[in-house]
């Protein structure tokens, strides 16, 4: 199994569009004129006590315990953590508030590992995509100790470009827990060409130092619409420029060097 990552300190970078759309991606598999996946048995876990991922699948819980939560706490996906949506291969671990109080609990827990509860949880998928709150809470941490890759959707505006150089060095820690963790790129997203956020594309491939997808998620109205009917931007349109570049991308992603020997020796 992989586990995936999508991770970004800050909030509105189309993580959980990014997340969601792999995963709906990676389940049902698609063929386009550049190439074509093959369907597999895909787990999204939802590591964001806000719960959008679960409320695109209408698996969202209000005032119980999510599934998420409980596996944070007991380190097993044992009873009925695991929700079937309605996309053949795609499974789904829902999260909500009550993941803060998980956090809290675990910390109190001074008797056993707290940082690889996750690892030790994961079942048997071909990929496991974890869409992650914009912290690094110990959920979160959990989830980078487990992680094979991470993916990091950035808008290219200097917030998110100031926050990459400290995502990198707590990637860079939690690959003392995990050394397999690597980052497998960069993505980036709601593109809208300006004079500016051209300037910003050049300096994240030129001078980051980071790994960057060249594919472009555009900005497109199409993926706000999506959210109204709890649908991926795949699921409401999928001719719309969002779903057609989110499908380049798992191509891509597909093609890519997926450990550091491989990076190393394509140099």
């Amino acid at each position: 199994m992989k586990i995936i990552c999508t991770l970004n300190l800050k909030g509105g970078c189309a993580k959980t569009t990014t997340a969601v759309s792999m995963a709906e991606l990676l389940a049902t598999g698609f063929k386009s004129k550049c190439g074509a996946v093959e369907p597999g048995k895909v787990l999204l876990f939802d590591n964001d006590k806000q719960g959008n991922a679960s409320r695109l699948f209408n698996q969202y819980l209000g005032d119980t315990e999510a599934p998420a939560a409980a596996v944070l706490k007991r380190a097993t996906f044992r009873g009925n953590t695991i929700r079937h949506t309605k996309i053949e291969n795609l499974d789904i671990v829902p999260c909500n508030y009550f993941m803060e109080l998980a956090e809290l609990e675990i910390k109190a827990d001074t008797e056993t590992p707290q940082h690889d509860r996750y690892r030790r949880a994961f079942e048997d998928y071909d990929y496991c995509i974890i869409d992650n709150a914009p912290d690094l809470g110990m959920n979160v941490i959990n989830a980078l100790v487990a992680a094979d890759e991470i993916v990091i959707p950035v808008n290219l505006d200097c917030y998110s470009l100031d926050g990459l150089e400290e995502l990198v060095d707590q990637v860079n820690n939690v690959r003392q827990l995990n050394r397999k963790a690597h980052i497998a790129g960069v993505l980036i997203t709601d593109y809208e060409k300006s004079d500016t956020s051209e300037a910003a594309e050049t300096w994240l491939r030129e001078k980051s130092g980071l790994p960057v997808f060249n594919t472009i998620i555009r900005h497109s109205k199409k993926v706000k619409d999506s959210t109204f009917y709890h649908k991926t931007p795949i699921a409401y349109c999928v001719r719309s420029g969002a779903a057609q570049a989110y499908k380049n991308f798992i191509l891509e992603y597909m093609n890519k060097p997926h450990t550091v020997a491989e990076q190393k020796e394509r140099g």
